[in-house]
């Protein structure tokens, strides 16, 4: 099933959920069923005034008898709430008005939705229900399964998205290019079309309404919906209802390389930042474009890199580099290695300090106030590698 309404409606009844007392102890999976009930009801309404002739612009009551509501029920924790009650939770939420001092005969009464809850900002989003629900687990599951992620796994929980600036930068900003990925070996150059528009903001959707995945990997990476997400959404990110900063380490794979390549020059430069950039420089392209190819001929792969405009770059700004990396090809994964360093020093060190944050890989995310704190943590375990880090 799928929905368009406005993102106003759609905040509204998600905090209506959070805020009743009679839906506190709810599980995850139950808040989402009020939710798309609560949408299907306030759809209902607005579809049947739409469809009245006799009222104009949605100003005027249309008449819903008892038979077309009924329909409109929830079973939860052996409680049944029904169409009344939820139209109680629309009405008390202020965005629905029922019109009681009219109603024809004993058992129709006359509804509208109410337009102020828009104030004047008529973003739109199309909810997909089935998205929504897919493979919905709760976090006591995931805690359950990774109890010794219990704290990053908290912190995930409490990450929303603001979905109406988010929604808004998308409608501005469709037709941009966003950053290349690459896909069985080749480079995808992406623009942002409806289709992705219609995938990041039911991505966030997923992350308000709590319907979260995880994964460790064997490597100790931190998988989850986070992690998953559009870095687009990211400025719209909010923890427990306050704006976070990034701290985002520069050139993260290329420095933890330089804990098992011997190369002075190459660790100069990664230390500094600036290894991305040189390389782009060198082979006439765009810093996104290279970073893409990097951690497909060098970070990630496995296959010896014997020639091609990356190959002869590697020489020619950092000599004996590209002989020492195939030479490990032949004893080590360098991509798993790399992977494990990272998580020893992002998952296991900083995601376990006592402070609220959101991992992203190479990225921490921290209230304002914590960020000097996290952030000097962040150099302090690169330092323990040997390593001068840069931080954005």
């Amino acid at each position: 099933m799928k929905v368009i309404i406005p993102i106003k409606v759609e905040q509204q009844i998600r905090l209506s959920i959070h805020n009743y007392s009679n839906f506190e102890n709810n599980t995850e999976l139950q808040n989402i069923r009020l939710y798309k009930l609560l949408i299907s009801l306030w759809f209902f309404i607005y579809q049947r005034q739409q469809r009245d002739d006799t009222i104009l612009n949605l100003k005027g009551y249309t008449n819903i008898h008892v038979k077309h509501l009924k329909k409109f029920k929830i079973n939860i924790n052996k409680k049944t709430y029904s169409y009344n009650y939820l139209l109680g939770v629309l009405i008390t939420s202020k965005l629905v008005n029922r019109n009681g001092k009219y109603k024809v005969g004993n058992f129709t009464q006359s509804y509208k939705i109410n337009t102020n809850v828009l104030n004047g900002n008529y973003e739109e989003v199309e909810v997909n229900f089935d998205k929504l629900i897919h493979k919905l687990k709760n976090k006591k599951h995931w805690v359950r399964k990774y109890s010794s992620y219990k704290k990053h796994i908290r912190d995930c929980y409490d990450v929303k998205v603001d979905l109406s600036d988010y929604a808004m930068w998308l409608r501005k900003n469709k037709g941009i290019k966003l950053k290349p990925i690459i896909k069985k070996g080749i480079v995808i150059e992406r623009t942002l079309n409806e289709e992705r528009i219609f995938d990041y903001l039911n991505t966030a959707l997923k992350v308000n309404l709590s319907n979260l995945w995880f994964k460790v990997s064997e490597e100790g990476r931190f998988y989850n919906t986070l992690t998953n997400m559009s870095y687009t959404a990211l400025p719209f990110i909010k923890l427990k209802g306050e704006k976070i900063v990034e701290i985002d380490v520069k050139n993260c794979q290329p420095l933890l390389l330089a804990t098992i390549i011997i190369n002075g020059k190459y660790k100069k430069d990664v230390e500094k930042g600036v290894f991305y950039d040189n390389m782009a420089k060198k082979l006439n392209m765009k810093r996104d474009k290279f970073k893409v190819l990097s951690y497909k001929y060098i970070f990630f792969s496995n296959k010896k890199l014997n020639s091609g405009k990356i190959y002869n770059s590697l020489n020619i700004l950092y000599p004996g580099f590209i002989d020492e990396i195939n030479r490990l090809r032949e004893e080590i994964n360098i991509s798993r290695e790399l992977q494990k360093l990272e998580s020893q020093i992002m998952v296991n060190a900083i995601g376990n300090m006592d402070c609220k944050m959101m991992l992203r890989h190479d990225a921490v995310f921290v209230y304002k106030e914590d960020y000097k704190h996290i952030r000097s943590q962040v150099k302090i375990e690169f330092s323990k590698l040997g390593l001068k880090v840069q931080i954005k």
